[in-house]
C-alpha cells in the first residue's frame, strides 16, 4: 500500500528526526513466543522504558524527582497499554512488533506499529473515530459498563485512561509496510511538563 492508500485518523505525525532530543526503539517477533510470554515480555519493556526515560529528566532540585517519577510513571502506564494491544491484536506472528519513543522539546510520542487482522480493521476504525469524536469521559464510563456487562477485552479502556488520565493525544495509520499483511501505527503523544 503506497502513501497515498495509507488512512490516517487524527492528527498523525510523521517522524522528524532532525527535532528530537532522544530515540529509543524496541521490536520483537511474536511467533517464538506464547500470548503469556508475550505478556510478560511487553510488562518487563515497559518498566525498562519507563525507567530509561527517567534518567533524561533531572533528579536534583526541589521538583525534579517529582518529575522524574511521574513520566516514568506515565511512560510505564502508557509504553504498557500500547505494547499490550499490539501483542493481543497482532495478526501475522511472523510480523514485527515495534514500539519507538521520540523526545521532543515538549513531548515523548509513542510510535507503536503491529500487524492487524483485516477482519478487526473496520470495527477498530469506527472505535477511534469515537475515541476522536466523543466525550472521552463518557465514553470510558460506556467501555467500563459495557466490558462489565459482555466479560470481553476489547474495550478501549486503555485508550481512554490515556487521554482522560495522562492527557495523551492519539492518532492512528493503517496501510501496509509489507505487500499483503495490514499494519497499525499508533501514535501517543505525551506533552511533557516541567513546573518551574
Amino acid at each position: 500500500m503506497s502513501e497515498k492508500q495509507n488512512k490516517i485518523f487524527g492528527n498523525f505525525l510523521e517522524i522528524k528526526e532532525g527535532d528530537m532530543k532522544g530515540r529509543l526503539s524496541l521490536s520483537f517477533q511474536a511467533m517464538t513466543l506464547n500470548i503469556d510470554e508475550l505478556w510478560e515480555g511487553s510488562a518487563l519493556s515497559a518498566k525498562f522504558l519507563s525507567t530509561f526515560w527517567g534518567k533524561f529528566f533531572p533528579d536534583k532540585g526541589n521538583l525534579s524527582p517529582h518529575i522524574r517519577k511521574r513520566v516514568q510513571d506515565e511512560v510505564h502506564y502508557i509504553s504498557g497499554e500500547l505494547m499490550g494491544n499490539a501483542v493481543k491484536f497482532s495478526y501475522e506472528p511472523e510480523y514485527l512488533i515495534e514500539i519507538c519513543l521520540y523526545l521532543y522539546e515538549n513531548e515523548l510520542r509513542f510510535y507503536v506499529t503491529n500487524s492487524l487482522n483485516p477482519d478487526y480493521e473496520d470495527k477498530f476504525q469506527t472505535f477511534i473515530l469515537r475515541i476522536l469524536t466523543e466525550d472521552p469521559s463518557e465514553l470510558f464510563l460506556e467501555q467500563i459498563e459495557k466490558s462489565a456487562a459482555e466479560e470481553n477485552n476489547e474495550s478501549g479502556v486503555g485508550f481512554l485512561t490515556m487521554i482522560n488520565d495522562y492527557g495523551v493525544t492519539l492518532s492512528w495509520k493503517f496501510g501496509e509496510k509489507i505487500p499483503g499483511i495490514k499494519t497499525v501505527t499508533t501514535l501517543a503523544q505525551l506533552p511533557i511538563i516541567i513546573e518551574k
